[in-house]
């Protein structure tokens, strides 16, 4: 509208009927004019935790408003992404999500929310895992643990940090493609589950890379692969999953960040906005990939259809396992 129009048009309205539209955009110009909330739906000391306070640091810079990570943990993330779910819609609670979600939709039939249904602000990245066994194992590859196994069927056990947590299908996962067995014990977290790994009390932990590089690095546990089908940066010599005669095997971690459903446009690209000059601070993306990460980027569709395609994939894999949480 061309500005002669434009004040005419204000005339007509009057000051009255402006007022609404005016203070809309204006709050809205200002975003973030208070500190916002980002909701780590996992305990402290875990990736996610571990990320999610990466994250809000640099978005903290980048808007002069203070992220403050708040811890919702339970029920395999979903207690976090609910109370962000039933948040007001105007930015100032957000969600740091993770492929759990996509998980949740399947393993939780009865979910008061749906991920899906939420506002998707930006891609993080995807972070590896690394298949971790206790030192008292004798096994040091894949193929090796594969054939202990099979000669010792439901002897050994691995944790997770919750049942339905993406740790727990990948080891389903793992099991199905291998045709072995192992039992499943969940813990509260990933820090009591590394520490039974330590002791020996599991045996086998799908872990995330930012969480296991100081243990396999102080030599406290063995790692025998990573899950994704290119090699990590972090642990260049380890070699993957698929490399080591686990054909076609790929999964890994992904992050995005995530508002309540009817959460206005112009906040959405605002937040969408920060995570992009993030990204494109090399001292923040080195800081990232030395946390195990790999940067993501892009506009909010990237996250949309990867969440759904997350969805689809992992459902597949709760049902033939039979994992349903009522």
């Amino acid at each position: 509208m061309k500005r002669r129009n434009f004040i005419k048009a204000i005339s007509c309205m009057g000051a009255g009927s402006m007022a609404p539209i005016l203070a809309h955009a204006a709050a809205n110009a200002s975003y973030p004019a208070s500190p916002v909330r980002l909701v780590a739906p996992f305990p402290p000391g875990g990736t996610v935790d571990i990320l999610a306070r990466v994250v809000g640091a640099q978005l903290t810079k980048e808007t002069s408003q203070a992220f403050i990570v708040d811890n919702r943990a339970g029920a395999g993330g979903t207690i976090g992404a609910d109370a962000v779910a039933r948040a007001k819609p105007d930015g100032y609670t957000i969600l740091f999500g993770a492929a759990h979600h996509a998980i949740a939709q399947t393993v939780y039939p009865s979910l008061p929310y749906d991920i899906r249904s939420m506002t998707a602000i930006s891609f993080l990245g995807r972070v590896d895992h690394v298949l971790l066994v206790t030192n008292k194992l004798p096994v040091k590859t894949v193929g090796e643990l594969v054939a202990y196994l099979k000669a010792n069927p439901d002897k050994l056990a691995y944790g997770s940090p919750g049942t339905g947590t993406l740790h727990h299908l990948m080891a389903e996962q793992f099991k199905a493609v291998t045709g072995t067995r192992m039992m499943h014990v969940p813990y509260k977290g990933s820090s009591p589950a590394l520490v039974d790994l330590i002791s020996g009390t599991i045996q086998v932990y799908f872990e995330t890379m930012p969480s296991a590089l100081q243990y396999v690095r102080n030599g406290s546990v063995r790692a025998l692969a990573v899950t994704s089908k290119q090699r990590s940066r972090s642990l260049p010599d380890l070699p993957t999953i698929a490399e080591s005669g686990v054909s076609n095997y790929d999964a890994a971690s992904w992050y995005g960040l995530f508002a309540p459903s009817g959460t206005p446009a112009s906040v959405v690209s605002a937040l969408n906005a920060a995570t992009t000059r993030a990204f494109a601070n090399s001292s923040f993306v080195e800081q990232w990939r030395n946390q195990g990460a790999e940067p993501g980027g892009g506009n909010p569709d990237v996250l949309r259809k990867l969440l759904l395609s997350e969805v689809d994939r992992w459902s597949v894999v709760a049902r033939e396992a039979k994992i349903r949480i009522d």
